[in-house]
């Protein structure tokens, strides 16, 4: 009796078939890992306001110029009108949460394949390494660099994966809401 091992996927007509599928996979694989690039920021980010608000002395480079800003903003005033310092803290760190929730949705929607939440969020975060160039800090300047980078070569990915792959598979998004 011999059983041969079958030598394609039944799942799979033929090589090209299969090539084509890991060839999607992968590039999903990228826009994914691209977008989580702004989860990583928007959390460093929180993280660094949380540290300034209990008056901690160290950062990470790869948060938000914004919201280092703002809560430089909160310790002037707290500093020169000790009696609303922690209003002046509360205000600075919602505030910072809030800007670092708009860069996590732009990582949501970006994983769910959409281009304007990349070049939006890409042109926002650039406009965020001005800033830290401005004010001469040029680790984070080049931090930015590389994360931008990153959500580049999401949006690649996801331009490469939009012309190979038909609209359904890479978003979730009905597309026939109110059509009869």
């Amino acid at each position: 009796m011999n059983q041969s091992a079958p030598s394609q996927s039944p799942m799979f007509a033929n090589q090209q078939q299969l090539n084509q599928a890991v060839a999607l996979v992968n590039l999903q694989r990228r826009v994914k890992s691209g977008a989580s690039n702004f989860y990583f920021i928007a959390g460093l980010s929180v993280v660094n306001s949380l540290i300034s608000a209990f008056n901690g002395g160290l950062t990470f480079v790869i948060g938000l110029a914004i919201t280092q800003l703002i809560d430089g903003i909160a310790i002037g005033i707290g500093k020169t009108a000790p009696d609303i310092a922690t209003i002046a803290t509360v205000v600075g760190l919602v505030l910072s949460v809030v800007i670092s929730g708009i860069v996590a949705i732009f990582g949501y929607f970006a994983g769910k394949g959409h281009r304007w939440a990349f070049l939006t969020g890409m042109i926002l975060y650039g406009l965020d390494a001005l800033i830290m160039l401005a004010f001469g800090d040029w680790l984070a300047f080049a931090f930015h660099l590389f994360f931008l980078w990153g959500l580049f070569s999401g949006l690649q990915a996801l331009n490469k994966l939009q012309k190979l792959a038909p609209a359904p598979a890479i978003s979730d998004f009905p597309r026939d809401i109110g059509v009869s």
